[in-house]
């Protein structure tokens, strides 16, 4: 009779359990993981990009306010933290995404805006098949060219092996004080084993590549976020490893090509780590709303999104050609769920055919 009762017990009292996360769970992790870009930022003093986070995120809250407080009952809404959450973190990635010298106030009204006519017209979150961080990063690049970092390579240094390491040997990419003692530890612990060795400046340029735009600099607190995303199953792995060895292998074999370097030696460590690539990749990338629903189609889009990128950001050193390659992408998106949604409704209706077929057959039997 006791273990009856505990068993009703433990069927009653938890009947459903979450396949994964659930999207505030998810929401709560990368606001998280995005707190410590913003630490880091303020442990390396960068006071300028702090200022644009507060302003943003100033700016994301009062669109998400007025954009609900306009709907019947939205003060109930704003009783929920999801709501408060999922603000901050499209206005802490707004900032992040935005060189340091872009005047505050144009970020506070182009955030506004944007956010406010998403959440107005396209329903906002995961109702938008648009990216709005995209949309605002785009206006931001198209009225302030200016205020974007411009890293020009010669051809030259193009055709080299290793453009990464040319421009951290003439200082594009500081090295930091620890650079050599880690790199000296590295190469005699682990890369001897490999029977390779990695020059000096490359730890920094992991650690901080000290650009003027927050999501490019700390890409290796970036990889552990991603670590983080993928472990704890609140990233679907389809469309940002596709895109990445898509982008990587046209990098590596095609772009030699186009300035007449090595052949199948292009420079994937520049291409990662000097336009933001993973951290648009695992943040921005596969945004609620803008990707497809079935596993083909998410496929088609990261291999769409890694061609597309490779075309608009080249082999690397684009200060904003990821925004445009999110941008297009979506658009794509929407000819792929058109198409996901006539193929589920040609198969269901096929179905409900033959069940209605089989129905009328034993009516008549």
């Amino acid at each position: 009779m006791k273990s009856k009762q505990r068993l009703y017990a433990s069927v009653f009292l938890s009947p459903f359990s979450y396949l994964r996360p659930s999207v505030r769970t998810e929401s709560y992790v990368i606001f998280g993981l995005l707190l410590l870009q913003v630490l880091m930022l303020f442990l390396t003093k960068s006071y300028s990009s702090l200022v644009l986070v507060l302003v943003a995120l100033c700016a994301a809250l009062l669109a998400e306010f007025l954009g609900n407080h306009l709907v019947e009952k939205a003060e109930k809404r704003w009783q929920n933290p999801f709501v408060w959450v999922s603000g901050m973190i499209r206005g802490i990635l707004i900032a992040l995404l935005l060189p340091a010298s872009f005047p505050p106030f144009a970020v506070f009204f182009i955030t506004f805006w944007v956010l406010y006519i998403n959440s107005r017209i396209l329903g906002g979150f995961a109702n938008s098949w648009i990216n709005p961080i995209a949309v605002v990063v785009a206006i931001c690049w198209i009225i302030g060219m200016k205020f974007f970092p411009e890293i020009s390579l010669t051809m030259t240094e193009l055709q080299s092996r290793n453009p990464a390491l040319l421009l951290i040997q003439n200082g594009t990419f500081p090295v930091e004080s620890f650079d050599v003692g880690v790199t000296s530890f590295l190469n005699k612990k682990v890369f001897s084993l490999l029977g390779v060795s990695i020059p000096d400046g490359y730890v920094s340029l992991f650690w901080d590549s000290h650009s003027s735009i927050p999501a490019f600099r700390f890409n290796l607190l970036t990889i552990l976020s991603s670590i983080v995303l993928l472990g704890m199953d609140m990233l679907n792995p389809i469309i940002p490893l596709s895109f990445i060895a898509v982008y990587l292998l046209l990098v590596r074999f095609c772009a030699p090509i186009f300035y007449g370097g090595p052949l199948f030696q292009g420079d994937v460590l520049l291409a990662l780590l000097s336009s933001g690539t993973l951290f648009c990749t695992f943040f921005l990338l596969h945004w609620h709303g803008t990707t497809p629903f079935t596993n083909r189609g998410k496929y088609f889009y990261g291999i769409f999104a890694g061609i597309l990128a490779f075309f608009i950001m080249g082999a690397g050193m684009s200060p904003a050609g990821f925004a445009f390659t999110i941008l297009i992408s979506n658009i794509v998106s929407l000819l792929i769920q058109s198409f996901e949604n006539h193929i589920s409704q040609k198969f269901t209706d096929s179905v409900l055919a033959e069940n209605v077929a089989s129905v009328r057959e034993g009516t008549n039997a």
